[in-house]
């Protein structure tokens, strides 16, 4: 058998080791959207001699496909809490290995429009938390979630420019990205503090900043878009964006950020702390992103063809007031989206309604680009989006999925 390594061309690169050699794996957040996938990227590739997935929710309640089972398999969950010191000696104990030697926080809150606290509780203490034990067991390799959300939105020549990169101005535009920054900082004052002691401490970090996540599943961005599309076409009625035709609404495809992940991990392992790349916070840095670019007038698109609905884009006029009134917007566009489709549900005989709805919050309506240059990951990391951009396709399999799922009415 063989360890995974990064590729020139995307995809899955196999170096000659002996099966114990593979790396041991620990997953925080395992059965989250994006944990459950990197466990079954790593699951179909063959790329660990184990596996372990820690969660606060049990498997029964987190709405697993059954094309999850083997990668997300009852003997690799353990549920814990890994904000909590004491949990981390039980959670940090590999059963055969050693030491884990990737550690990836996939965990932390998730949600839009929480209070500074939630997020404070349960995304930058998980994540300083695991970062601190890692630096304390010098795990080779820990890899971070973060958004690209962090960045202060885009003008309209970086927009041109292929948007921005690693370094560009910082300003986050929503509490989660607050945070999430917040997250990385602390990150950094870390692996500081543990070259200070000797050797004897090293925090060996990097930082995946992600576009919109999409997939099949989906509960985030996309699906209260397609719920809402559903209402709307259940209605007979014409789908309105706010905001400019042209707003960039960069996305990646879920696989891809798998795949990304475990690139970045074996990127950081490999790499000597000496190395000038590493130098620098920006250094240890990643946009994840396809290469569709994304924008409003893409995702209408796609949404017209899916859909047979008409689609388009209120003038400035009303965006304006909706800017400077969204409390009151997305009060009166849930007011007028929730009941139909519990409608439908209710019609097509659905009785525990999914993880997914067109509730929108008010946070997801904002006039920012996210438009992110993924060119360092390709050159670095040698890692390149096998699902070049969202299409009409890809949607229709997320749909599909949410269908055998029983959630779509």
């Amino acid at each position: 058998m063989s360890e995974a390594s990064n590729s020139r061309d995307g995809a899955v690169v196999v170096l000659p080791s002996p099966e114990n050699d593979k790396p041991a794996v620990l997953i925080i957040g395992g059965l989250g959207y994006i944990g459950r996938y990197l466990a079954l990227y790593i699951h179909e590739n063959e790329l660990a001699s184990e596996v372990r997935l820690v969660d606060k929710v049990l498997p029964q309640l987190a709405w697993l496909a059954p094309e999850f089972a083997e990668a997300c398999s009852p003997d690799k969950f353990m549920q814990a809490d890994a904000t909590r010191e004491q949990s981390l000696p039980k959670i940090f104990t590999p059963a055969k290995a050693a030491e884990y030697t990737y550690v990836f926080n996939c965990g932390g809150e998730t949600r839009f429009s929480q209070d500074d606290s939630v997020y404070a509780a349960r995304s930058v203490a998980l994540s300083l938390t695991l970062a601190r034990e890692c630096a304390r067991r010098c795990t080779p390799a820990f890899v971070e979630f973060s958004t690209g959300m962090v960045y202060k939105p885009p003008s309209s020549s970086t927009i041109s420019s292929g948007g921005c990169t690693e370094t560009a101005n910082l300003k986050p535009w929503l509490k989660l990205a607050k945070h999430k920054l917040a997250a990385e900082e602390g990150l950094e004052k870390i692996r500081k503090d543990s070259e200070k002691q000797g050797g004897k401490e090293e925090l060996r970090y990097t930082v995946l900043r992600l576009a919109h996540v999409w997939g099949e599943y989906d509960n985030g961005f996309l699906a209260r878009c397609l719920c809402l599309a559903r209402v709307y076409q259940e209605k007979g009625e014409e789908m309105k964006w706010l905001y400019g035709r042209e707003l960039r609404i960069n996305t990646v495809h879920v696989t891809d950020v798998a795949s990304a992940a475990w690139a970045a991990a074996l990127y950081i392992a490999g790499t000597p702390s000496t190395n000038p790349e590493l130098s620098a916070p920006s250094g240890r840095i990643f946009n994840i992103v396809d290469r569709g670019d994304t924008s409003q007038v893409h995702l209408a698109a796609i949404i017209h063809d899916i859909f047979n609905i008409p689609t388009g884009f209120q003038n400035s006029l009303i965006s304006t007031f909706a800017k400077f009134n969204l409390e009151s917007v997305v009060d009166d566009v849930n007011e007028e989206m929730l009941q139909p489709w519990a409608d439908l549900l209710s019609e097509k005989g659905i009785k525990r309604q999914g993880p997914i709805g067109p509730y929108m919050e008010k946070e997801l309506l904002r006039d920012y680009d996210l438009c992110l240059n993924g060119g360092k990951a390709v050159k670095v990391l040698g890692w390149k989006a096998q699902n070049a951009k969202m299409d009409v396709e890809g949607v229709k399999r997320v749909v599909d999925s949410y269908k055998r799922q029983n959630w779509w009415p």
